[in-house]
């Protein structure tokens, strides 16, 4: 039997392609944006990201709000304002869609102006422990337009410079809980979910972002 061939070398470099995003630049299609409230009463958004070489990634529990509901300050507003910059958002409404959880399928909302938006993103890999077993994370540490300028790069006209310079500074987070558990002192269960840590560096905080776009 005579088989015809082709090789065809876009086919084969594309095999290797998928897996899971971790501690790097990517530049991202947002999937899903679910957003919700917590038992505690605050808004957060879970997001689902895909690369442009397919891999994908998963940010859950971004609060979206300027505090906790006990008031303490939340260091991850910056970083909800500055992807949403990078996304171009000028307002925020919600859609009904399906999500899919370990008891079936049930009702969600997710942001419109955040579905299908390419953005580049910084995130690192953050190392835990709950249950006595290490537990990964993908955390965001910084966001950027689709073209790879931040906040102020776009609003100064200058070109995309930053972005590699937090690329160089990246690396996976490992929290106390953790180096205890694995030098074996203890840290058998992980933080309350609804805290955060320290990223790679700080986002910054867009006073001015609907003067981005024009």
């Amino acid at each position: 039997m005579e088989l015809g061939f082709s090789l065809d070398l876009d086919v084969a470099a594309n095999a290797s392609k998928g897996g899971r995003i971790s501690t790097g630049v990517y530049k991202v299609e947002i999937q899903k944006a679910f957003v919700y409230k917590t038992a505690k009463g605050n808004n957060v958004v879970d997001l689902e990201l895909r690369s442009e070489n397919g891999e994908v990634g998963f940010i859950n529990l971004l609060c979206i709000d300027k505090t906790w509901e006990g008031g303490a300050e939340n260091f991850d507003y910056p970083r909800w304002q500055e992807l949403a910059a990078s996304a171009q958002m000028q307002s925020l409404t919600t859609s009904p869609m399906k999500r899919t959880g370990k008891d079936g399928e049930y009702n969600a909302l997710v942001i419109n102006e955040l579905m299908g938006k390419t953005i580049n993103v910084a995130v690192y890999e953050e190392h835990d422990v709950y249950n006595n077993e290490e537990r990964k994370t993908l955390k965001l540490s910084n966001s950027f337009l689709a073209d790879g300028r931040s906040v102020v790069e776009a609003q100064a006209k200058k070109p995309a410079t930053r972005i590699t310079k937090i690329e160089e500074r990246l690396a996976p987070f490992e929290t106390k809980e953790f180096k205890l558990w694995k030098n074996g002192g203890g840290g058998t269960t992980s933080a309350p979910v609804e805290t955060t840590s320290t990223p790679a560096e700080p986002a910054i905080p867009d006073a001015e972002a609907d003067d981005l776009f024009r």
